[in-house]
């Protein structure tokens, strides 16, 4: 039930909806990704007086209309520009799941001040030039583990499926899952989080780097990370994860390939490109969705 059919991949100096040669300019950089985390830093400095939820959101949404844009204008495929009704329907998912985000941050945060958890832990101490890419690994880890799982579980496959329906990936359909999906992995990047005892600012960091990495991953653009594919997640790698081949379905993180390349799920094949998009073969997304929600 669960197996995928097998188209072969393509290579990524093909334009892949024609099959033509295309410029050379597909083997650069991908710059607009480069761009916006260079961006990061400064923007996050420049609101470092507001509150961190209103940080998150303001750049968020900054972030998501940066790489939308770039995709108008370097797309890596013409035919995978999002539409009206996907839009609408990505839309609706990114107000929802931001919702349920904001709803579950808030719940873990305030059992933890409760349990007396809150300002305490092995990380409070940490240079911030530690605790950084700790956190960071940290946040993917919980995630990570999920998102295996939820390829194996048939029970859990059945909401994690609606984020693989798109045949086509760009920055807009990033934010495309079911509310548990969304709640389970925000609940498993704070607990660590929140048990080891980061600081705030630390807190803050990571989870802009998440979050921004994991709509740039999606984007559909021009281009490699060239040797950064080995540190930090990128299109060029995620693309694999949304192939309709099983055997190549793997990069299970996002933000950060550590994780895959510790347990054994990294792909990563310079200039190629998985030829197909999509859904298991068989599968759909949960039923009781309304028809809009449902990919």
């Amino acid at each position: 039930m669960w197996r995928r059919a097998a188209p072969a991949c393509t290579p990524m100096n093909t334009d892949l909806e024609t099959g033509t040669s295309v410029p050379r300019r597909l083997h650069t950089m991908n710059w607009p990704h480069l761009l916006l985390l260079a961006a990061l830093p400064p923007a996050a400095w420049a609101l470092r007086d507001w509150p961190p939820e209103q940080v998150l959101a303001l750049l968020g949404l900054a972030s998501l209309a940066f790489l939308m844009l770039a995709e108008r204008l370097w797309p890596l495929r013409k035919d995978w520009q999002a539409r009206g009704p996907e839009l609408a329907r990505d839309g609706g998912f990114l107000g929802l799941n931001a919702l349920v985000d904001s709803l579950t941050g808030l719940l873990l945060s305030s059992l933890a001040l409760r349990s007396g958890l809150g300002g305490h832990g092995l990380a409070l101490d940490l240079h911030p030039g530690l605790a950084l890419p700790l956190a960071i690994a940290l946040g993917e880890l919980g995630p990570f583990a999920l998102h295996r799982w939820a390829h194996q579980s048939p029970w859990l496959w059945r909401f994690h499926a609606l984020h693989h329906q798109p045949t086509k990936l760009n920055a807009a359909n990033a934010v495309l899952a079911h509310p548990l999906n969304a709640a389970w992995n925000q609940a498993a990047r704070l607990l660590p989080w929140l048990l080891l005892g980061f600081s705030a600012e630390v807190m803050l960091w990571a989870a802009l780097f998440l979050q921004v990495q994991g709509l740039a991953v999606h984007a559909n653009l021009r281009g490699s990370l060239g040797p950064l594919n080995w540190l930090i997640g990128s299109a060029e790698l995620h693309r694999w994860h949304h192939s309709v081949v099983e055997a190549e379905a793997h990069n299970y993180g996002t933000a950060i390939p550590l994780w895959d390349q510790l347990f054994g799920s990294f792909v990563h094949r310079p200039g190629q490109a998985p030829a197909r998009l999509g859904l298991f073969a068989g599968t759909a997304p949960p039923t009781w969705l309304p028809a809009c929600c449902r990919g």
